[in-house]
């Protein structure tokens, strides 16, 4: 049995853009590749801190990856592995994303 956690707008999410929204004291990054939203949680393995805060945008200037603001590093949205960056060949934690009725969730055991 999963908890469902609304993301809120998710079908509205432009392709190849990012979104920070909180749960339950957990901080997600949720986006959109090739039409399919993915989720990740809002925490650098490098050091264990956010990627983002407060309206930082969670991409680079170029829209390209998922940035770490504290230190720099680049993870590539649709997989959430580290390209460059302190914790390079490191992953973000993925998170379950669930479809029903045409909403986006995020599900937890």
């Amino acid at each position: 049995m999963f908890n469902k956690h609304l993301i809120p707008n998710a079908q509205n999410l432009p392709e190849g853009q990012a979104l920070n929204i909180n749960i339950e004291k957990c901080s997600f990054l949720v986006t959109k590749q090739k039409g399919q939203i993915i989720a990740y949680e809002n925490l650098c393995p490098h050091q264990k801190k956010p990627l983002t805060w407060s309206s930082n945008p969670a991409l680079d200037d170029d829209g390209d990856y998922l940035k770490c603001h504290h230190h720099g590093a680049l993870f590539s949205p649709a997989d959430g592995s580290c390209i460059t960056g302190p914790c390079q060949g490191s992953h973000l934690k993925k998170a379950t994303v669930g479809i029903e009725q045409g909403n986006c969730y995020l599900l937890f055991a």
